[in-house]
């Protein structure tokens, strides 16, 4: 019974591992590389996170319509372990006023091996219990005395106790873990995440500059407008854009205006009016 009960601690302690929360020693933060309009956008946290748990192949597509929600990733946790609890998973979210959390975990290895546990036997405590009879005489000037009487009494000893060492085989499951972050924002005056044209298209459009349009916000202006994911915007108005900096500094200039968007579809050139929100 003892050497289950070992069994069931040992286990406990690998699952539970260190006392700390793995979400928060392994968080890293975003919120300091995004420009100040972005961090500006982001609404206060609601009060109990929403947690989605996804399997590691539908992790991309699920960041991906939390994006086309408009809701922005605030930071980020990956570590490899034992288990972490949900409870860990929530507090983090809470902390870093997450509205929603994506958590993922996938199958990495099995470690197994022999624990020792030391065992402590207390000492033995033995009790020696004495009586017996006394007697006495005494002789003087007044003539002879004698006398007699009873006693009792007892003594205790305790032996020093003794250690010794169990060996306990044990084994645990190691995951991948890793969990977004993610908090609702207020809508940007275009309603797309924005991104440099990549090496891959450069070619195939035949120029470096513009901006590729990566995810597009539902019910935002890029959205009502028909800007679609894949689209590379090259001019706004009568103004060539060359980079993403460039652009973001654009958009305020036209902020609750119309505005002519020059894009590349399929390496077409089209021409979109776009009715931008107000800063």
């Amino acid at each position: 019974m003892r050497h289950s009960l070992l069994l069931v601690t040992l286990a406990a302690s690998f699952l539970t591992g260190c006392a700390s929360n793995p979400f928060t020693r392994f968080y890293q933060s975003y919120t300091n590389q995004m420009p100040v309009t972005v961090q500006q956008r982001l609404l206060p946290p609601t009060a109990t996170p929403q947690v989605v748990s996804v399997a590691p192949q539908g992790f991309r597509e699920q960041t991906r319509q939390l994006m086309e929600q408009g809701l922005i990733c605030v930071g980020g946790s990956e570590f490899r372990g034992g288990a972490p609890t949900q409870r860990q998973l929530v507090d983090q979210a809470k902390t870093v006023g997450a509205d929603v959390v994506v958590f993922t975990s996938q199958y990495s290895h099995t470690e197994q091996g022999i624990a020792s546990i030391l065992n402590y036997h207390p000492g033995q405590t033995y009790t020696t219990t004495q009586y017996g009879t006394v007697n006495a005489n005494a002789y003087g000037s007044g003539g002879y005395a004698y006398g007699s009487g009873s006693y009792s009494g007892y003594s205790t000893t305790t032996t020093p106790g003794t250690f010794d060492t169990q060996y306990v085989p044990y084994q645990r499951a190691i995951y991948d873990y890793a969990a977004a972050f993610w908090r609702h924002a207020k809508p940007g005056i275009l309603g797309a995440r924005l991104l440099p044209i990549p090496e891959t298209m450069r070619s195939t459009l035949q120029r470096n500059t513009g901006v590729l349009v990566d995810v597009v916000i539902l019910n935002s202006p890029a959205f009502r407008a028909n800007i679609f994911p894949g689209d590379v915007i090259i001019q706004i108005a009568d103004k060539p854009v060359e980079t993403v900096p460039e652009l973001m500094d654009l958009l305020p200039t036209y902020a609750g205006k119309t505005v002519l968007f020059k894009i590349l579809r399929d390496s077409q050139t089209r021409d979109i009016d776009v009715r931008l929100n107000a800063e």
